[in-house]
């Protein structure tokens, strides 16, 4: 079984000056600017020795396509080297290299053309995802995309995210046509025999009866309605709260007030298999805390419900912890700890955080399993 973390590239690398974000957060259309982040770019080998020593044989990290396709038409080949230099430390420590190739942010130029509202746009994605096959990264798993819905909701619904609109209809256009980028990169990796899917930004629900109807709609809405049109090979949920359940006993709130409801997590790996049967990968589950207590519970909480799923027979091919290292929380900036891992903002150190040594645990358990 794979037990690891999880991360983004912008939100860890520092430095992405060629992205939307680092241009909307320059502009003053975004709170917080990511800056240098953690610098993961630079120290990843120190980070990969990190998880070596906690015993990890898995981590997911993302490509960023603003590094790749700096500019339009316009190949860093200095970038796809660092990824494959990043890919083969993973290997040669025995950890699994699980690759994101689109984690939210966008080229600049990409986005000045329409982003993924524009269905003809496809093919620049296309081509970069072409690029990266023809680099040889050594990886078996690949996710195509970082939870399509919650991106068009934030991007196109909410106006919280670029390009901050609020309309319907681009919602469900993105939504559209990252249905037909997943499927189109579906098929070019699966030629290369590469085990595909994405991450689903999933939620935990419990009817109350005199509101059933409302939440069995919002359930699909959030959690089936793009799994149920699209490719692949095994479904990856991102899990970390509830949507208004009814009472239950529950551990702390944590820094993003987040419901918290572990049950949660069995219901969805349940229901995903019985939709699918495919195998399961939580691709990332986490809890921001200054409290290190609350996010050891967090993680044995929920680990607890996995294996409740594996006893029944459902496979559950990994665990992916997020994050290995606290980082650009997005629109909250520096102010949420997810890691497991914290730095010191100016000489770059990495401290290890109790709770990194609850998923060793978890990891020693299940390693060769």
């Amino acid at each position: 079984m794979l037990i690891g973390t999880a991360t983004s590239a912008y939100q860890v690398e520092g430095n992405n000056k060629w992205a939307d974000w680092w241009y909307f957060e320059r502009k003053g259309d975004l709170p917080y600017r990511s800056g240098k982040s953690c610098d993961q770019y630079h120290f990843y080998e120190k980070d990969i020795k990190i998880m070596k020593s906690l015993g990890f044989n898995a981590y997911r990290f993302s490509i960023e396509f603003s590094r790749i396709y700096p500019s339009k038409g316009k190949l860093n080949r200095e970038a796809i080297e660092h990824y494959r230099k990043l890919v083969d430390l993973l290997r040669k420590n025995e950890i699994e290299p699980i690759v994101t190739l689109w984690h939210y942010t966008l080229p600049k130029w990409f986005y000045d053309l329409g982003g993924f509202e524009r269905a003809e746009n496809t093919a620049y994605f296309e081509s970069y995802v072409e690029k990266i096959i023809n680099a040889g990264i050594d990886a078996k798993y690949f996710l195509t995309m970082n939870e399509p819905v919650n991106y068009a909701t934030q991007g196109y619904l909410m106006g919280e995210y670029p390009p901050f609109k609020r309309s319907p209809l681009a919602f469900r256009r993105v939504l559209v046509n990252l249905i037909d980028v997943n499927d189109r990169t579906y098929s070019m990796l699966k030629k290369h025999g590469y085990t595909v899917s994405f991450t689903n930004a999933m939620y935990g629900f419990k009817y109350p009866k005199i509101a059933y109807p409302f939440y069995k709609i919002t359930d699909y809405t959030l959690n089936w309605w793009f799994l149920k049109r699209a490719k692949f090979d095994f479904v990856g949920i991102n899990y970390y709260r509830a949507i208004n359940p009814v009472s239950f006993r529950q551990h702390g709130k944590g820094e993003m007030n987040w419901t918290i409801y572990p049950q949660g997590l069995y219901y969805l790996i349940s229901k995903a298999y019985s939709l699918f049967k495919k195998p399961v990968m939580i691709t990332e589950n986490g809890f921001a805390s200054s409290d290190d207590r609350e996010r050891s519970k967090f993680i044995t909480s929920h680990f607890k419900y996995i294996e409740e799923a594996m006893r029944k027979g459902i496979p559950v091919i990994g665990y992916l912890y997020w994050s290995f290292i606290d980082n650009f929380e997005w629109t909250y900036g520096y102010t949420k700890h997810f890691g497991l891992v914290s730095f010191d903002k100016k000489t770059m150190e990495r401290h290890v955080r109790r709770s990194a040594f609850t998923l060793k645990r978890i990891a020693d358990k299940y390693r060769g399993i």
